[in-house]
C-alpha cells in the first residue's frame, strides 16, 4: 500500500523538471510600430519624385523562439521634397518641392495594406537576431492628381520583410529592415525602424 502512495509522486518529482523546462522561457505576445521610407514604381517607371514614407502597426504571435505569425496594417503615401532656407537667426522659409510621380504627372500617392504574414527568428546571441517574414497582403491603393483620380486597385499582393532586431530583458524590442510589397502594377521597396513590446 505504502508502494501505491510512493509510486505516484515519485513519477511527479521525476517529470516535474520536464514540465518546467517545456514552458515557454518568454511569452508569445508582441506588438510592434514601425516607420520607413523608399521608393514606388508604377508599371516599371524610373522618374524622379516616386518616394513614399509608410507607416506599420501589428501584433506578432510566437509558436516557438523561431517562428511565428504576425498580421498588421500598414499605411503609405507618397513623400515629398522640402526645401527650406534660413531667413535670419532663428526662422527657417520651408517650401514644398512636389514633384510629378511615376511619369504620369500624378502628384498624390495613397496605400494600405492588410498583412498576414509567417515570421522566422534567427539568434545571434541573447538579444540580437536576424528575422525574415513572408506573406500576403491586402492592399488598396489609389493615385490622383488635384484630386482626379488617375489610377486605383485593390488585391492581393506578396509581402516580404527582413532585418535585425534586438530586445532587452524588460520586453522592449527595437528593428531595422527591408520591406518589398507588391501591388499589382504598384511595387514598394523600403527600409524601416521600428519599436515592439513583448507582453
Amino acid at each position: 500500500m505504502i508502494k501505491t502512495q510512493i509510486l505516484p509522486l515519485l513519477f511527479l518529482g521525476l517529470a516535474a523538471p520536464a514540465f518546467a523546462q517545456a514552458e515557454p522561457e518568454f511569452s508569445p505576445h508582441s506588438m510592434g510600430l514601425t516607420l520607413g521610407g523608399g521608393s514606388a514604381k508604377y508599371k516599371g517607371s524610373s522618374e524622379d519624385g516616386n518616394g513614399v514614407g509608410n507607416l506599420y502597426l501589428y501584433y506578432h504571435y510566437s509558436f516557438t523562439s523561431q517562428f511565428g505569425l504576425e498580421v498588421g496594417i500598414n499605411g503609405g503615401t507618397e513623400a515629398s521634397d522640402w526645401e527650406c532656407k534660413k531667413r535670419d537667426r532663428d526662422n527657417y522659409e520651408c517650401r514644398n518641392d512636389r514633384k510629378p510621380i511615376f511619369g504620369i504627372n500624378a502628384d498624390e500617392l495613397d496605400y494600405t495594406n492588410l498583412v498576414v504574414a509567417a515570421t522566422a527568428n534567427y539568434p545571434l546571441s541573447e538579444r540580437n537576431s536576424l528575422y525574415g517574414k513572408a506573406g500576403a497582403q491586402f492592399f488598396d491603393y489609389e493615385i490622383s492628381q488635384k484630386n482626379a483620380k488617375l489610377a486605383d486597385d485593390s488585391g492581393v499582393g506578396l509581402y516580404l520583410e527582413g532585418g535585425w532586431q534586438y530586445r532587452w530583458d524588460n520586453g522592449i524590442g527595437m528593428d531595422v529592415g527591408v520591406k518589398y510589397l507588391t501591388m499589382s502594377d504598384l511595387k514598394v521597396t523600403g527600409m524601416d525602424v521600428g519599436i515592439s513590446y513583448r507582453f
